[in-house]
């Protein structure tokens, strides 16, 4: 044997070994495919948030990070969201988002093994029943999602579209990486990928718009502007009258734009007047369905309500104070008949998430169904078009973007219930420090303290404050609420020194309770504790 053929032979074995040579070519096939997998993924997400946008209706991601949510223990939710704070959403959806590109490119190595059209068939209908039978129902949607309001057809329907254009693009994505590892292949592929992918686009956009005009929803989302009521209520840039005016308390009203907002969406539902109903039913003697027009033309009633988040911590910012205006509840579930045996009212919203209060919190005589916030119609955040205010009962019992009443025998659960959540959820007793700021810089001598006190419908007796350490206490001025169920401004006015390193407040609810001093996290019913605020004497 020549040399020449030695040498030749070393270099082949070298490059590629006989033996290793079909293993060799599968890994790349296979890394091949998961990034095409990936890619593919990548373009699903774009569809569903397109479909999401055009149709309103919940999407794949947002059924798997519900349902992942209810699976997840509310201790550790609790601690996962103290942590994080307003930033848990987005990360949250986005370690979805990852997940499913994860798992793309997953099937995409399989795919690999077998490209071609009919692995791609394999691939969809695999999928899109293993998800719509198998997933949905373990997390809680149901088959197709039947237990969502879209009902099994959209959601199956929906579901097959975007699982589709997985398939497509990873067809088509497979197909270029493989061309560009190996430019000799022929790419008989360009033709083609603009005329799937135009049956990609048409399919979505099609049946988000077609959904979108079944359901009534193709008509303006806000409606008319409502007329004035003329009470004379405080607007929400009306400043705090002395000696509340100092700078950095929170105004007595809060503008809509300032008030807090917390939903369990990545994208809120914005509904739309021309198709939305409220529907009341269950345990009725007259089921009702009410339009936009219907509703707002009921007897008003309208006052000053504070709503807090259950997950609001000591000291935070999840709660504000605002004038609403809408129907009483009881006034709507007196014309529907509750019967005798009725035990809770289940609450509905566009969004497919709900909550239920006991009959007797719901025929409250001052729990309101409102349709306006401060003179204006609700915001789009804040619940548009009707949203509950159960006086005494923290935010996520007030459900928003309400359409439906449910009066059922049976001690229904909510969202947040099935994570361990309070299902009663009355409001702690709360105190806030808004003057002085946290780590603010103080000259020895007077000092204005003031911020917020809160006890649900008890009502605020007495707000004190501390400058030692809690050793000694201080009343501080308190200002009657604008309602029996508003938050209230308090003010102290005291003397520090260079030993004063921080400052306290505590209250005493309507009742005679005092606020709680333990300190514990919000999960399961609230936190409490005081609001202590660090300062530098100098």
């Amino acid at each position: 044997m020549s040399v020449e053929t030695r040498r030749g032979t070393m270099t082949d074995t070298l490059q590629a070994p006989d033996v290793g040579a079909p293993r060799l070519a599968a890994y790349n096939a296979r890394r091949i495919g998961f990034a095409a997998g990936v890619a593919a993924a990548a373009i699903m997400l774009l569809a569903i948030v397109l479909l999401r946008l055009l149709s309103g209706v919940m999407s794949l991601p947002e059924v798997v990070a519900e349902g992942l949510l209810m699976l997840l223990p509310g201790v550790l939710f609790s601690a996962v969201l103290d942590s994080l704070q307003h930033a848990a959403k987005p990360l949250f959806y986005l370690a979805v988002g990852i997940g499913i590109l994860i798992v793309g490119g997953l099937f995409g190595r399989w795919y690999a093994d077998r490209p071609g059209w009919g692995q791609v068939l394999r691939l969809v209908l695999g999928v899109w029943l293993v998800f719509g039978i198998g997933v949905y129902t373990i997390l809680g949607a149901g088959l197709f999602g039947q237990h969502l309001q879209a009902g099994v057809l959209w959601h199956a329907v929906s579901l097959l579209i975007v699982i589709g254009v997985f398939g497509i693009a990873l067809y088509h994505a497979y197909a270029a990486l493989v061309h560009r590892a190996l430019p000799s292949e022929p790419d008989h592929t360009r033709r083609l990928l603009l005329r799937n992918a135009a049956v990609g686009i048409v399919a979505t956009v099609g049946a988000g718009s077609l959904w979108r005009l079944l359901s009534g929803e193709g008509a303006s989302t806000f409606a008319a502007p409502p007329v004035a009521s003329g009470t004379g209520a405080l607007s929400a840039a009306t400043p705090n009258p002395p000696p509340f005016d100092l700078k950095g308390l929170a105004t007595e009203v809060t503008p809509a734009a300032d008030f807090y907002t917390v939903s369990k969406n990545f994208i809120d539902p914005a509904v739309a007047v021309g198709g939305w109903r409220l529907k009341i039913g269950g345990l009725v003697d007259r089921p009702m369905e009410l339009t936009y027009e219907q509703l707002t033309a009921l007897p008003a009633s309208e006052g000053y309500y504070t709503l807090m988040c259950i997950s609001n911590e000591i000291g935070g910012d999840l709660w504000g104070n605002a004038y609403w205006r809408g129907v009483k509840l009881k006034y709507l579930l007196e014309q529907a008949g509750v019967h005798a045996d009725a035990f809770k009212a289940v609450f509905s919203a566009a969004d497919d998430y709900r909550d239920s209060v006991k009959l007797e919190r719901a025929l409250h005589p001052d729990a309101l169904l409102a349709w306006e916030m401060n003179g204006e119609a609700l915001k789009k955040e804040h619940g548009f078009p009707a949203r509950l205010l159960i006086p005494g009962i923290y935010g996520m019992k007030n459900v928003k973007w309400l359409n439906g009443i449910n009066i059922v025998a049976d001690d229904f659960r909510g969202f947040w219930q099935n994570q361990g959540w309070d299902d009663a959820a009355p409001y702690q007793t709360e105190s806030r420090i808004d003057v002085p700021r946290f780590r603010e810089s103080i000259p020895v001598g007077p000092l204005s303290l003031a911020g917020v006190a809160y006890a649900g419908d008890r009502g605020i007796q007495s707000v004190e404050v501390s400058t030692d350490g809690g050793r000694t206490w201080q009343p501080a001025e308190v200002k009657p609420g604008l309602s029996p169920y508003s938050w209230q401004l308090w003010r102290a006015d005291v003397q520090v020194d260079r030993s004063a390193k921080d400052v306290r407040v505590r209250a005493t609810d309507g009742q005679g309770h005092p606020q709680t001093r333990e300190v514990n996290p919000p999960f399961p019913s609230g936190a409490t504790g005081y609001h202590t605020v660090t300062i530098a004497v100098a």
